[in-house]
């Protein structure tokens, strides 16, 4: 643990306290956002700077990573897993009905899938099988 000064009442107190012992304020720690490296209070849902929307962590709000989801679908996409990991179960029951229906050949299509997931940016990852706004989940 370190010491950090207090942004109300500049005492000294610990970085692991949730407020002040002397006046109460909540601590606020401070991050950097993850797109342009502005130093951003930890409380701060979009930077100030870029726009861009983080979390306490530095990392994008919800980020689901896509080695693992890629991966997934390339060894056990035939029954669904990528889609249950990213959040998605109706994609991942209708997964396993095309996989059961077409006696395995669905597992092609999933293949091709996790390729496609691993090549893309992040952003285009996050925007296409992150992000819960989209009516298809397949899609």
């Amino acid at each position: 643990m370190a010491l950090v000064t207090c942004k109300e009442c500049g005492q000294p107190i610990s970085d692991a306290a949730k407020a002040c012992p002397h006046c109460g304020a909540p601590v606020i720690k401070d991050v950097y956002c993850p797109n342009c490296g502005t130093k951003v209070p930890e409380n701060v849902r979009f930077c100030p700077k870029c726009g861009r929307e983080i979390c306490q962590s530095g990392n994008r709000t919800g980020q689901k990573d896509k080695l693992v989801a890629g991966l997934l679908a390339i060894f056990l996409g035939y029954l669904g897993i990528h889609y249950f990991y990213l959040g998605k179960t109706t994609g991942g029951i209708i997964t396993i009905v095309l996989s059961l229906c077409t006696c395995g050949l669905w597992s092609v299509v999933t293949l091709i899938q996790g390729i496609l997931m691993l090549v893309s940016t992040d952003e285009a990852f996050a925007e296409k099988y992150v992000d819960n706004d989209r009516k298809f989940p397949l899609f």
